[in-house]
């Protein structure tokens, strides 16, 4: 909804732009913009267009990957460091179908949390990470994967176990177990309860551990709760082991990153990118 930004995305002059506008109206017959003064919306067809399109372009990188795929004999080693919740349970599906479709490929996971991610593909320890949220290190390129939700939970037993949205005030009532410092789900716990009534520096913290399995062993105690990406529970969610604790006017959305070296993206950590990319549709 920017020309601007559009330009400075595209690598091109502002004026391009709008003439790329321009020619896609003339043939379309149609507008695609309702301008009013700096804003600027999708007309109805220009929604049609837009979801059309995103659909073509998807088709049009899937046939390449594919096509390019049936003459390659790629091969090399592939290292890569993962925060926890990605390293547990989202790539090792990815990383076995991967090697399924190109065997000649080594890979390498190793499970780490944010910070020491971060130094792993600085110092060129692994080629491509994957973090919790994104950092600020210029040396760095982050790059949004998927999106995530980080929820407060109890076990089957507990006192809040199924029971009601709680006031954020109530954080107070009961022993809360969080992640070691260094994690990026801390850090976006953090920031997101630093302006209510419960920064987590005046709560009732009774430990801090280093992974989502133990966490989700101690709360087993029925009467601590935690702060858990939702993609770490789901089978604790489906067996009714766990239950979500929903929190009055709070919700804790984060995105994974994949993060790579400035200018040190390989042509093994593209190809992987671009396997997630079109087999599992998660890149943003």
């Amino acid at each position: 909804m920017s020309f601007s930004k559009a330009a400075e995305e595209l690598h091109i002059t502002q004026p391009a732009v709008t003439r790329h506008i321009k020619q896609l109206e003339d043939h379309f017959k149609q507008k695609l913009f309702e301008r009013k003064g700096n804003s600027i919306s999708l007309t109805q067809s220009g929604a049609v267009l837009f979801e059309h399109t995103k659909k073509i372009l998807e088709q049009h990188k899937a046939l390449e990957f594919d096509m390019n795929a049936l003459i390659d004999r790629t091969q090399g080693v592939l290292s890569i460091a993962a925060s926890t919740t990605m390293a547990q349970y989202i790539l090792p599906e990815a990383l076995s179908r991967f090697h399924q479709k190109f065997p000649k490929v080594q890979l390498t996971l190793i499970n780490a949390n944010t910070q020491d991610v971060e130094k792993k593909v600085l110092d060129a320890t692994v080629e491509l990470g994957f973090i919790e949220g994104h950092s600020k290190n210029r040396e760095i390129s982050y790059h949004s994967f998927m999106k995530d939700e980080i929820v407060l939970v109890a076990a089957k037993g507990h006192a809040l176990y199924n029971k009601g949205a709680i006031a954020i005030k109530d954080l107070y009532n009961f022993p809360l177990v969080l992640r070691e410092e260094g994690s990026g789900s801390l850090e976006i716990i953090k920031q997101a309860l630093k302006e209510t009534e419960a920064p987590v520096e005046k709560l009732n913290v009774v430990i801090r551990l280093g992974s989502s399995e133990s966490m989700k062993t101690y709360i087993q105690d029925q009467r601590s709760v935690a702060f858990l990406s939702v993609n770490t529970i789901l089978k604790e969610l489906k067996a009714t082991d766990l239950g979500i604790i929903d929190i009055e006017e709070l919700s804790i959305n984060r995105y994974f990153s994949y993060i790579f070296k400035q200018g040190h993206q390989s042509p093994l950590a593209t190809l992987f990118l671009n396997f997630l990319k079109h087999h599992y549709n998660i890149l943003l």
